[in-house]
């Protein structure tokens, strides 16, 4: 029986992942809004995202952080999820990428 192979996490499969993910508040993914900060993947499969909410009281903490485990420990070989929010530096609009800011427009 012929296997096909998945594909090793690496983050950048985990960024494109996260584009499934959209912000409930703004209506935009978290990736396009550069609310990440940082993905790590561990030889062993351990996923690590650091999400820069827009917000410091952002009230989607815990939306975010279930979608992310979510979508990204439905990753073939990913064995693990550990979603961090970190608030410095602080995140401004410049690190919405120009997919997000034209997303914006047409809400």
């Amino acid at each position: 029986m012929n296997e096909v192979a998945q594909p090793t996490p690496t983050p950048e499969l985990v960024l494109r992942a996260l584009h499934h993910l959209i912000d409930p508040e703004v209506g935009v993914n978290i990736v396009d809004l550069g609310m990440i900060a940082d993905v790590e993947v561990g030889p062993d499969g351990a996923a690590v995202v650091v999400i820069l909410p827009t917000t410091p009281g952002c009230p989607m903490h815990d939306v975010l952080a279930d979608g992310t485990r979510q979508i990204v420990g439905n990753l073939h070989g990913v064995t693990s999820v550990d979603v961090r929010f970190v608030y410095s530096p602080p995140w401004t609009p410049d690190r919405i990428t120009p997919a997000g800011r034209e997303a914006l427009v047409r809400r």
